[in-house]
């Protein structure tokens, strides 16, 4: 494959992606689809923070691959009519948590806490695709590796709730 070739493959990819995202936002993406969208979104931040560090770079990969589960739960959250903080409530989570899932902020993603969300959501068998087809992040807050019994099993009781 020429030079050329690889460009228009990679161009169209990019707008068979994007086609794919724009009628479903909430859809898993394969490890290629990640790869490259995941690789786009460096290259622009390379572009335009030529110094920002490697860490904030390999960390595009992981959001990447989150988004489809955050659009999926504020997708669920949106036909159920619910606001973020109805969403809490049925739950019985702190909103922010709510938040967090849903935006992808990792760092403040608690297994127990997101396995509530999902139930209340009815959305655990699309959550349970997404662990299998995204297992290393799965692992790395808690969904996989252990979270997928959490996820069956999480107790209404955490010391969470009263945030």
């Amino acid at each position: 494959m020429t030079s050329s070739n690889r460009v228009l493959g990679k161009s169209e990819a990019l707008r068979k992606l994007g086609g794919k995202l724009r009628r479903n936002p909430a859809a898993p993406l394969t490890d290629a689809e990640v790869s490259l969208l995941a690789a786009e979104v460096q290259k622009a931040f390379a572009d335009w923070f030529p110094l920002a560090p490697a860490q904030s770079l390999r960390d595009v990969e992981r959001g990447v691959r989150w988004q489809a589960l955050g659009r999926r739960c504020r997708q669920a959250r949106e036909e159920r009519g619910w606001s973020p903080k109805d969403a809490a409530a049925a739950a019985g989570i702190p909103q922010y948590r709510v938040r967090a899932i849903e935006d992808g902020h990792l760092t403040e993603v608690r297994a127990d806490l997101a396995a509530l969300y999902f139930r209340a959501l009815g959305i655990e068998p699309w959550v349970a695709r997404w662990v299998r087809a995204n297992r290393a992040l799965a692992e790395s807050v808690g969904l996989a590796g252990g979270g997928e019994r959490r996820l069956r099993i999480a107790k209404r009781e955490s010391p969470d709730r009263a945030e």
